[in-house]
C-alpha cells in the first residue's frame, strides 16, 4: 500500500506477519531496560500503593509501561503545558467531559473545543515578560497532567499519572528530581531505539505532520492527529505489553467481544445497514464480502460477539457493574488509540486485548472519503485461540 497516511504494518508481501514476529522481542527489550534502570522507583511505588491502599496492586509490567508513558508524554508536551490560563483550562476540561455524555450537541462542542485547543493547547504564546525555567518533573509534573486532561485524548493515562503524582508528593524533592531525570533518560533512549527498530512502520508520520496536518487547524482532532512518531512507537510497544499482562485473565473470561472500527466496513455509513444497540452497532449482513460480516459469522461459530464502534470515544459505552474477569474484549483500533483504549477497558473492569489496524484511513480523522482498513486476522485468531486459524485466514483472502 504505497499511499498510506501515517503508519503501515504491512511489508512488500502485503501482510503484517513480520511486524507481529518482531514486536514481542523489541517490547521485551524495552521492559528489561526499564527494569534494570527504574527497578528501585517501581519497588518504592508499589510499596507506597500497598502501604496507603491506593489501589489494587498491579503488575510490574504495568508500572514499567507507566514509567515509559510518563517520560514520552513529558518529552512531547511538557513545554506546551507551562502556560495554560485558568479559565481556558476549566472550559476545556468541561468540554471534554460534555463531549462524552452529550452527543446531541457534539458538533457544537467539537467546534468550540477545536478552536480553544488550537489557541491554548497548541498555539498558546508564552508571555515574553515572564522568565520560564526549563520544565522539570519535580516542579511541573502536575501542569502536564492538567494539560493532558484538557485535551480529552489522555484521560486514562493522565489518571494513572495522577497516582504517580501523589507518590512524588509523598517523597522529598531530591528523590523526585532524580526519579524525573531517570524517567526522561529512559524516554530519550526509547525514542532513539524505537525510531531505529520501528521507524520502518512509521515512515510517513513526519511527512504527514509537515504537509496535511497544517490544514487541521481548529479541528476537534487537531491534537490526536498531530501526534509525534515516538507516540506511535509508544503505543505499539504499550499494546504488546498490555496484551501480555492481561492475556491469562482474558483466556479465562466467559464472554468475549470484538469491537471493530467503522472504517473496516466495506460500505460507507449512508449505505451500510448496521443497527444501533446500547453496546455498539451490529452487522446486518448487507454485504457478503465485508470483513465485518465475515467476522460476525465466525463469531457465531466460535462464541464471540462483534460490535462496530463509529468512534473510539464510543467504545465500551453502556457497560456498568461488570465484575473483573467476566468479559474479555478485543479492541481493534488505529495505533494511537491502543494504550488509552486498553486503560479505559481495564478501568471499566473489562479484560482487554488488542489488534492494531494495519494502517489508518477513517473518514473521521485521516481521509476525506475514508479508506477501508484491515487487520492481521492470524493475530486476531491467535488471541481468540480459534482452532485452524490459518485455514480461516486463507479463506478470508480468497
Amino acid at each position: 500500500m504505497k499511499n498510506y497516511i501515517t503508519y503501515n504494518l504491512r511489508d512488500k508481501l502485503k501482510h503484517s506477519d513480520e511486524y507481529y514476529k518482531f514486536i514481542p522481542d523489541f517490547s521485551e527489550q524495552v521492559i528489561q531496560k526499564i527494569k534494570i534502570r527504574a527497578n528501585n522507583i517501581i519497588e518504592d511505588f508499589m510499596a507506597y500503593i500497598t502501604e496507603f491502599d491506593i489501589e489494587q496492586l498491579g503488575s510490574r509490567e504495568e508500572y514499567q509501561l507507566e514509567i515509559l508513558i510518563m517520560g514520552v508524554l513529558w518529552n512531547v508536551y511538557s513545554e506546551k503545558s507551562l502556560d495554560l490560563p485558568k479559565i481556558p483550562r476549566k472550559t476545556l476540561s468541561l468540554l471534554s467531559s460534555m463531549r462524552q455524555y452529550s452527543w446531541i450537541f457534539k458538533k457544537c462542542i467539537d467546534s468550540i473545543k477545536g478552536k480553544m485547543a488550537y489557541k491554548y493547547l497548541l498555539k498558546g504564546k508564552i508571555d515574553k515578560d515572564i522568565v520560564y525555567n526549563t520544565p522539570c518533573i519535580e516542579n511541573d509534573f502536575e501542569k502536564l497532567i492538567i494539560w493532558l486532561k484538557c485535551t480529552g485524548e489522555f484521560k486514562f493515562q493522565a489518571g494513572r499519572m495522577e497516582i504517580w503524582n501523589l507518590f512524588f508528593k509523598h517523597n522529598n524533592k531530591e528523590y523526585v528530581r532524580n526519579a524525573g531525570k531517570l524517567i526522561v533518560e529512559l524516554a530519550d533512549w526509547f525514542e532513539k531505539e524505537s525510531i531505529e527498530k520501528l521507524g520502518g512502520y512509521t515512515l510517513n508520520v513526519k511527512k504527514f505532520l509537515m504537509n496535511e496536518y497544517k490544514f487541521y487547524g481548529t479541528r476537534e482532532d487537531n491534537i490526536f492527529c498531530g501526534r509525534r512518531e515516538v507516540e506511535y512507537h509508544l503505543n505499539m510497544v504499550g499494546a504488546e505489553i498490555l496484551n501480555r499482562v492481561f492475556r491469562d485473565t482474558f483466556l479465562k473470561t466467559e464472554d468475549k467481544i470484538i469491537f471493530l472500527p467503522a472504517c473496516m466496513c466495506l460500505k460507507p455509513y449512508n449505505t451500510c445497514r448496521r443497527k444501533k444497540t446500547d453496546k455498539g452497532f451490529i452487522c446486518m449482513r448487507c454485504s457478503e464480502n465485508c470483513k465485518v460480516n465475515i467476522l460476525n459469522r465466525i463469531g457465531k461459530k466460535y462464541n464471540f460477539k462483534v460490535y462496530i464502534v463509529p468512534h473510539e470515544s464510543n467504545a465500551f459505552s453502556g457497560r456498568k457493574h461488570i465484575r473483573y474477569g467476566d468479559i474479555g474484549i478485543v479492541g481493534i483500533a488505529c495505533v494511537l488509540n491502543l494504550i488509552e483504549g486498553g486503560l479505559k477497558a481495564r478501568n471499566l473492569n473489562l479484560v482487554p486485548q488488542c489488534v492494531i489496524l494495519d494502517y489508518c484511513g477513517c473518514k473521521n480523522h485521516w481521509h476525506k472519503s475514508g479508506i477501508e482498513t484491515d487487520i492481521n486476522y492470524r493475530k486476531l485468531f491467535e488471541i481468540l485461540q480459534i482452532p485452524q486459524g490459518d485455514i480461516i485466514v486463507r479463506n478470508l483472502k480468497q
